[in-house]
């Protein structure tokens, strides 16, 4: 089994089981066990380079498990490439899967279904921080579910502008934070909540380069794990083949790896003409990522 069909079968997996957790969020004790489990499952294959798959698998699914550990997913990468030790790893992954446990469990005690209604009402929006915090503190305290409610927290405040500055400006955010603030302003870019048709990956990036309040440390971190030219993203190339952006980051940045669309196989030389679009495109990926390249 390749390195991409692995990614993928941890994704589906943890989706599986994060779904099942988040929708127990309003139980006296929760099931956080299991979402400490994702979590060091996630960490174990931070090694696997091709985790960046979890970007072009997220137009297919938007809900807060999918976004939990697609977010889980780049981080833990994140910290690898970057020597962080094992529990920093862990830590990274359990970071991203309890940022939104908070709107989960708030959802669950105002009896709201977020595959319904996609935000919660503004009255209970800016409890989610607190919330997070609360959930992930129910019952047994592992000192990383501790360290990773922190950074989670951090990340719910800092979505929610309306909240004001964190920490009243006397602390920064930690460095993860700010990675997982930037990866999820990235797949919310190609998976908007709201189930509408985002943009390209590379149009996402684009976009959250070009900003003035753009985090340059955190967006080269990102970068390291899902590719100049991310993974995901549909091109046409030279012959006016398709093709999809390859998980492995190349160390060129200007020749990814790709992978045809269509039944013609790729010229070796083949170079992007293109970018498609979401719009454009309307194609599964799936497929198309897990063959060997």
């Amino acid at each position: 089994m390749t390195d991409a069909a692995l990614a993928i079968e941890l994704y589906a997996s943890s989706v599986v089981a994060t779904r099942h957790c988040f929708g127990r969020m309003g139980d006296p004790e929760p099931p956080l066990g299991e979402l400490d489990h994702v979590g060091e499952c996630i960490a174990q294959a931070a090694a696997n380079p091709t985790l960046g798959i979890a970007l072009a698998l997220a137009p297919s699914e938007s809900d807060d498990a999918s976004r939990a550990v697609q977010s889980a997913l780049i981080a833990a990468r994140v910290a690898h490439l970057n020597g962080a030790s094992t529990d920093g790893v862990s830590t990274a992954a359990l970071s991203a899967l309890y940022v939104d446990a908070g709107r989960a469990r708030l959802a669950s005690a105002s009896s709201l279904d977020l595959s319904v209604f996609s935000e919660l009402p503004d009255s209970l929006d800016h409890l989610a921080p607190a919330a997070t915090v609360a959930a992930a503190i129910t019952g047994a305290r592992p000192p990383l579910r501790q360290w990773a409610a922190l950074t989670a927290f951090e990340v719910a405040w800092l979505e929610r502008p309306r909240l004001g500055a964190l920490y009243h400006d006397a602390l920064a955010p930690r460095l993860m934070t700010r990675v997982l603030l930037a990866c999820r302003a990235l797949l919310t870019r190609v998976a908007p909540r709201s189930r509408d048709v985002g943009v390209s990956p590379l149009s996402a990036l684009h976009e959250l380069c070009s900003s003035p309040s753009a985090d340059r440390v955190a967006l080269a971190l990102l970068v390291q794990a899902v590719g100049h030219i991310p993974v995901g993203t549909v091109v046409e190339v030279t012959g006016g083949h398709w093709a999809v952006v390859g998980p492995e980051v190349s160390p060129d940045p200007r020749r990814p790896q790709l992978r045809g669309l269509d039944a013609e196989s790729l010229a070796p030389d083949a170079t992007i003409v293109r970018v498609i679009e979401p719009t454009s495109a309307r194609c599964g990926v799936a497929f198309a990522l897990v063959q060997p390249a």
